[in-house]
């Protein structure tokens, strides 16, 4: 399941995003420290000023940088997929997450390296995370309610099932052993399956 297309950008908002793309791959093949303004300039193809005007510090650059990145996959944790069966959806919803995971595999360590290293950016990245880490619980919570029996509290259920996915995500960070990489997944598919539903089905076969 891919994101949502993004709008074309024209003007103001395109200029920023050339200014951000190579920004943030700056940011994180050689640091937030050895990252200057005038590489960023050069590498967007702007002058050192137009990267000032746009932001007015290096921090503040790595905040949309970072919050740019963030975005496609917020885009597809927002998108509407009501047509779609509840366990379909729950299905989709955890594509999602792991499609996002793999592609940006490297940003992640950056993510985890940046929280838990360096103090002015930690709350940046903390503050930025635990809100796409709301969202996607919503998201969940949503899709749970309507795949449950009524009398069954949903919110647990999808805090357990993002517990899952945050634990392999960190987990895949130390332990690169494919083995235990594909035992993690086993577990998350496991435990979906073991979500009560109100028709009785499996949401695999759904």
């Amino acid at each position: 399941m891919h994101a949502p297309d993004a709008p074309e950008l024209t003007g103001k908002a395109a200029t920023q995003e050339r200014i951000l793309v190579p920004a943030m791959r700056l940011f994180l093949e050689v640091g937030f420290e050895k990252t200057t303004m005038a590489q960023v300039a050069e590498a967007a193809g702007v002058s050192r000023a137009t990267v000032f005007w746009h932001f007015s510090d290096k921090k503040s650059l790595f905040r949309e940088a970072f919050s740019r990145l963030l975005e496609p996959f917020r885009r597809s944790v927002e998108r509407d997929l009501d047509t779609i069966t509840p366990a379909k959806r729950l299905q989709e919803q955890i594509a999602v997450y792991r499609d996002f995971v793999s592609a940006q595999q490297q940003a992640i360590d950056g993510f985890v390296r940046w929280a838990v290293s360096k103090h002015d950016l930690r709350e940046t990245v903390i503050t930025t995370l635990l809100d796409l880490h709301q969202r996607v619980a919503g998201a969940l919570i949503q899709t749970i309610s309507e795949l449950v029996p009524e009398h069954v509290d949903p919110e647990p259920i999808a805090v357990g099932l993002i517990t899952l996915l945050d634990g392999d995500v960190l987990l895949s960070l130390f332990d690169e052993n494919t083995e235990r990489a594909a035992s993690r997944q086993r577990a998350v598919e496991a435990y979906v399956e073991m979500i009560p539903r109100r028709d009785g089905t499996s949401v695999a076969t759904r």
